[in-house]
């Protein structure tokens, strides 16, 4: 009986391969393991790392990744089971083999649900650390458009210091053209004011003018009167010392 049963569990371990399925699982195990190492910290892989495991996750290689995860599941289902039937069939027997298999099926189980937690952590900080990046990108982002605005607001400082110092200056320059400005009314009214006086002048210098020009009139007739009554005045007394007139 007991050579039957070592019989049936070298078949059986010959039957899957356990050399070579717990190599696999390692090796998968260890990959993982490697990703997330990777994952965690900030290396020149983890860029690439990011943009082969977004290629993971669309189209054909996304299905290749959940048939790998359906498969190891069902795999690890199915050494679960075979662990709970072997200790249900092999509950009384004391046989080395039987505890040999059942810490191998065990063994593969364990391994199997490591690489499937491995694969949902590798997933779940590939979803974190594209969130981490978005957010450093925004806020890198919202830093360059800080700065931005804060040099936008000192040179903008500079611009209204620049703008006090001309307002100033025009208001000293305005005060300055108001000074003059008066000055020069004075100096205009004192103008009209001579302009006033001169006009006056001329007014009076105008009624002057008339008046000598009237009396010049006057004084030309009278002078005129006085040619003729003396031009009369030498015919007469012409005509009257006449040698005609005395027959000389």
């Amino acid at each position: 009986m007991s050579s039957a049963t070592n019989q049936l569990t070298v078949l059986t371990i010959s039957q899957f391969d356990s050399h070579n399925i717990i190599h696999l699982s390692f090796t998968i195990a260890f990959a993982q393991m490697i990703i997330i190492i990777l994952l965690l910290f900030e290396t020149p892989f983890r860029n690439p790392l990011l943009l082969r495991l977004d290629q993971f996750k669309i189209g054909k290689p996304q299905l290749a990744v959940k048939s790998f995860a359906a498969t190891l599941f069902v795999a690890m289902m199915y050494n679960i089971y075979s662990v709970f039937e072997l200790r249900r069939r092999f509950v009384d027997a004391v046989d080395s083999s039987n505890h040999i298999l059942l810490a191998y099926h065990m063994f593969v189980a364990y391994l199997m649900g490591f690489s499937l937690f491995l694969l949902v952590t590798i997933n779940s900080l590939h979803r974190y650390i594209k969130e981490v990046v978005m957010v450093t990108e925004t806020i890198r982002a919202a830093k360059k458009q800080n700065q931005a605005y804060e040099n936008c607001m000192k040179k903008s400082a500079e611009e209204a210091e620049t703008i006090r110092k001309d307002i100033s200056r025009l208001k000293t320059d305005i005060t300055n053209l108001e000074s003059e400005c008066s000055m020069k009314e004075q100096a205009v009214q004192l103008l009209r004011a001579e302009s006033s006086t001169l006009k006056d002048r001329l007014e009076g210098c105008l009624e002057e003018y008339d008046r000598l020009l009237t009396y010049n009139k006057d004084l030309k007739e009278q002078l005129q009167g006085v040619n003729e009554r003396s031009s009369h005045s030498d015919g007469i007394i012409s005509a009257f010392f006449s040698w005609d007139r005395w027959g000389l």
